[in-house]
């Protein structure tokens, strides 16, 4: 059989690693939420870095197709 413990006993135990867990949880937020803050203000600064270096931003929507010629269709002989 299992090992039995009485809720008197156990509870304490309970709550002392429920605020733990808690406390842990907490500071990971934290953490993560100053390193999503630092990292957004480095891609600014690469982007303006990249801008005043003359560089071309990103493309957005590809090349344009309207102005690639059509292939050629091929024979039928």
């Amino acid at each position: 059989m299992g090992q039995q413990i009485s809720t008197d006993d156990a509870l304490p135990i309970y709550r002392q690693t429920c605020g733990e867990l808690f406390d842990s949880n907490l500071l990971l937020r934290a953490k993560v939420a100053g390193l999503e803050r630092d990292l957004a203000a480095a891609q600014e600064e690469n982007s303006r870095l990249k801008q005043a270096a003359g560089e071309p931003g990103p493309v957005s929507g590809g090349p344009d197709l309207a102005a690639v010629p059509p292939f050629p269709m091929p024979s039928g002989d």
